[in-house]
């Protein structure tokens, strides 16, 4: 690379927060490109039959080490002691939620025998650091644990973690069964030390489908690694998505689809998923397809899953391929080239080079900043440098100005093509969205008064037009939200619902997308050392080395070869766990988006 090769290196580490215990669909050295092509393979191959496969050979498939249905590593927690105190007991139930095996048995043994059947161990997971509090109250038999929480995963797997450590108080009653004490009263869900945790739990992406059906869309959830788990990843997607995307994002399956046993076999490769009875209400080939597509996305990879088959009492027929069926885009690719500004005119951005964009007029006049792209490199977007005015152009168009307002964000473009801001009005902050070819007049503003006093840094639409990245700031305190995108049937925004909080440590100025579930950000400031983060929305975060004076970053489809930080007038790319200076005068490079 050109610019590598004259640059300087500024080192650094790379530092997990958070240990990364599971797997995306593919699994560990499956590149999502390569399990993309995978899944486009095996679309076309079901497309062409009548019905799903369902004779071959009975087999067992071993699960390799890391596979989300492998038991979990050697826990191995022993049964109340005899004569044990309540105190005592209540310790080692805690450390007996690590066995998920055989239905927690071990767990449940310290438990009075009714207790026993109702308990849900998975209902709410508690993260914890540090020892435990175990402590009696006044009443008698009456305890408390007190934990020092880091996060908690519910029952559909959604984990929030905190951004600082909480404390939580659970209520226990205690009683005595048979001379022994045991646990008669306490919150369904197990403990686990944030250590244990990252052995016990994984991470898989759920699959939805956009609005429009053309995108997959990630929603992140945690599960506990133990034989079974494939069958509660089914079940969290037949349930829907998590709270943030409801509306924005599309299930092929109807509303009341269940698993109608709680396993899914797998055979020889085949995953033999058994559903209610509903599935099959007032379904159409085209609806039957896409419930296909949506198993396949969701499973394909994981636990060595090579097929998928529908059933309900019998296989399930597909019919003739739909001509409306459309395969969904799992990783969209912005490409490699950015714009930027350089010598007051927009400029493209690659290869280590800065060249002219063929056939634009020039925007000097305008004193353009905060440029944007649509992804198709067709049109461009930028404001002004008060940041009162919103501009449009194209090659072979004079640049036209589609909105104004006070304090403006960087434009971005959805995949239709709609040029997203954000502007203060009376002391709050409004969305809007300007359709192709429109300007303010036929502008959308949307929805979103969880937005509040807030003051929005930076508004970011991800590259399936399904989400927006929204940096904030209140109260001096940085937010990175997630919100979904709600559109008419026609495909115009209509709101964003209430977001999902990325936990961050310090300072965000500014985050950009690098693919479908990262996302990069930083603090900026021309006289500031600032530290860039990657956030997986899965809670994981990856530290990246310091850099002095960042103004400004830019991801392209992927944190690894394509995140770039702005540092004075010059632009660094990441190299592994280093900064590169590419040596190129430019400024407010992006990726299109």
């Amino acid at each position: 690379m050109p610019g590598a090769e004259r640059g300087r290196a500024v080192p650094g580490t790379s530092t997990m927060t958070r240990n990364r215990p599971g797997r995306r669909p593919g699994g560990p050295g499956v590149p999502a490109r390569v399990l993309a092509a995978l899944l486009a393979l095996c679309f076309l191959l079901v497309a062409g039959c009548s019905a799903i496969p369902t004779q071959g050979p009975v087999g067992v498939i071993p699960a390799a080490e890391g596979e989300p249905d492998a038991v979990a590593p050697a826990f191995d927690p022993q049964g109340p002691a005899s004569g044990a105190t309540p105190e005592r007991i209540l310790r080692d139930f805690i450390t007996a939620g690590t066995g998920a095996g055989d239905g927690y048995s071990v767990a449940r043994q310290y438990l009075t025998p009714e207790l026993e059947k109702t308990w849900k161990p998975e209902e709410r997971i508690v993260l914890f650091r540090s020892d435990p509090r175990v402590e009696k109250r006044e009443a008698e038999g009456v305890y408390q644990i007190q934990l020092e929480t880091t996060g908690t995963v519910d029952g559909r797997g959604l984990r929030t973690n905190s951004a600082v450590p909480a404390t939580e108080t659970l209520g226990v009653r205690m009683v005595q069964v048979n001379g022994e004490w045991r646990i008669g009263e306490i919150p369904d869900g197990i403990m686990l030390a944030q250590s244990s945790a990252q052995d016990l739990l994984i991470s898989h992406d759920l699959y939805f489908y956009s609005s429009n059906y053309r995108f997959w869309v990630p929603d992140a959830r945690w599960f506990v690694r133990r034989t079974g788990v494939t069958a509660r990843i089914v079940g969290a997607m037949l349930a829907g998505p998590a709270p943030y995307l409801q509306g924005s994002v599309t299930s092929a399956f109807p509303e009341g689809v269940t698993l109608a046993r709680d396993s899914v076999p797998i055979t020889s490769g085949r995953a033999s998923v058994e559903l209610s009875s509903e599935v099959l209400e007032n379904a159409t080939d085209l609806g039957l397809q896409q419930m296909n597509q949506q198993l396949q996305v969701n499973l394909l990879g994981l636990n060595d899953v090579t097929s998928v088959e529908m059933t309900s009492g019998r296989p399930i027929e597909l019919g003739a391929t739909s001509a409306d069926l459309v395969v969904p885009e799992l990783t969209p690719d912005v490409g490699g080239e950015q714009v930027g500004i350089a010598g007051g005119e927009l400029v493209r951005v690659r290869n280590g080079a800065v060249v002219p964009i063929e056939g634009l007029p020039s925007v000097a006049g305008l004193q353009p900043r905060d440029p944007a792209a649509s992804v198709s490199g067709s049109a461009y977007a930028f404001v002004n440098a008060d940041r009162t005015t919103l501009y449009v152009t194209a090659p072979g168009s004079q640049a036209r100005s589609v909105g104004k307002g006070s304090a403006l964000t960087q434009p971005s473009f959805d995949p239709e093509n709609w040029v997203w801001t954000t502007r203060a009005v009376a002391g709050r902050r409004e969305v809007i969205a300007i359709p192709p070819g429109g300007t303010e007049a036929n502008a959308s503003v949307l929805a979103a008064g969880w937005l509040g006093d807030r003051t929005v840094e930076e508004l970011r639409v991800s590259r399936d037009g399904s989400r927006a990245l929204v940096v904030t700031e209140r109260g001096g305190t940085s937010e990175v939200l997630l919100a979904g995108i709600i559109r008419s049937t026609e495909g115009v925004p209509q709101s964003l619902t209430t977001p999902l909080t990325l936990p961050t440590d310090g300072t965000v100025d500014t985050a950009k997308w690098a693919g479908q579930s990262t996302i990069v950000a930083s603090s900026t400031g021309a006289d500031e050392e600032a530290t860039p983060v990657i956030l997986q929305l899965d809670g994981e975060q990856e530290t990246m080395a310091a850099l002095d004076g960042v103004l400004g970053i830019s991801a392209g489809s992927d944190a690894e070869d394509t995140f770039y930080a702005q540092a004075g007038s010059t632009l660094y790319r990441r190299i592994g766990n280093s900064w590169v200076d590419e040596q190129l005068q430019v400024l407010d490079p992006a990726f299109p988006g």
